[in-house]
């Protein structure tokens, strides 16, 4: 399947090509090329048209036609026979920002009162992806309760499968990792679109930006931007100064948040040490059950001397928490429409 957006990287990539050849030939290139450079310019304002006026399914033919006259390649003619228009976006799917591929600093240096478990400070490079805005939200997981059957999360304030109504827009907790791994695979299945749980990596990055920062606002505590020593979760979007550099909410403080990574199978020495590397095992979606995961960012009732984005805790992947959810992954493959 084609769509719009990779339709329009396929012919800006032809284009830049196309313009290296013409450079080339020192200002004079043959009238072929020329014609060529003109039409790939002309297909892409094309795309970028429609893609700001969200076409329907009765405007392809005409979309497909209008491209197909011009001089493209036979990549693109192929994926414009292949176009398809994204799903539209449902009510209860969770909102995703981009956070930019690229090198980021994941972990702490050596110090006072920092485990070793979570040193050395290291660069990782990862590819793009699109991370929750927010933690997964009671009423987002409730959709997911009531069209599966799924038990709801225990001593959570549920009726049943009935959410507390009071606080919809509150993270979701008591859920384990498990739950969480059939909620994206769920969320899959309904959207078209593939939904996962961040890997370590991508939760760090995705908190602390590319800098290696010590809190998603910058380097110096603020305690209104957390929600921190209280009783109870908040709502996602209460603290918009809390922001990450790529407009992640609630990474640091209200829930504990499930990532996909394997701490290992002894609870005081890590299988899987720094320096991060995703090809070592570590992200294993099938290990056994006797393997921890690891959940990042702290929970709503920790003393402000506790919390910092490189901190690490770990539990029994089937284990549940009041004070713990999830936010999602979207591959970045499958952002059109969204």
């Amino acid at each position: 399947m084609s769509t719009l957006k990779t339709l329009l990287k396929r012919v800006t990539r032809n284009l830049r090509h196309l313009q290296e050849r013409e450079a080339q030939y020192g200002g004079n290139p043959p009238l072929a090329l020329t014609n060529q450079l003109a039409d790939h310019r002309q297909a892409l304002e094309i795309l970028e048209e429609a893609l700001r006026n969200q076409p329907t399914e009765a405007d392809l033919p005409a979309l497909r036609a209008l491209l197909a006259a011009l001089f493209l390649s036979d990549d693109v003619l192929q994926d414009l026979q292949n176009l398809q228009l994204p799903k539209p976006v449902l009510p209860f799917e969770p909102e995703t920002v981009l956070v930019a591929a690229g090198s980021f600093l994941m972990g702490h240096l050596s110090g006072v009162d920092i485990p070793v478990y979570e040193t050395p400070q290291h660069p990782v490079n990862l590819p793009p992806f699109q991370m929750g805005k927010y933690p997964v939200t009671i009423a987002q997981y409730a959709e997911f309760v009531r069209r599966t059957g799924r038990p709801a999360p225990p001593r959570a304030g549920w009726f049943g499968e009935k959410p507390p109504r009071d606080r919809l827009n509150h993270p979701v907790v008591a859920v384990s990792w498990f739950d969480a791994l059939a909620y994206c695979r769920w969320l899959t299945a309904q959207t078209g679109r593939v939904y996962r749980l961040p890997t370590e990596a991508e939760w760090e990055k995705a908190a602390r930006g590319p800098d290696g920062r010590p809190f998603p606002w910058g380097p110096t505590w603020k305690a209104a931007r957390c929600r921190h020593a209280a009783a109870q979760t908040a709502p996602v979007n209460a603290r918009p100064a809390g922001q990450s550099p790529y407009g992640c909410y609630d990474m640091l403080g209200n829930v504990w948040e499930w990532v996909s990574t394997l701490w290992g199978d002894n609870w005081q020495t890590p299988a899987f040490a720094y320096p991060y590397r995703p090809d070592d095992g570590r992200e294993n979606l099938q290990a056994d059950e006797t393997f921890f995961r690891l959940f990042r960012g702290g929970a709503f009732d920790m003393p402000a001397a506790d919390l910092r984005l490189g901190l690490r805790r770990w539990y029994a992947p089937a284990h549940a928490d009041k004070r713990r959810g999830f936010r999602v992954v979207l591959d970045v493959d499958d952002v059109d429409g969204l």
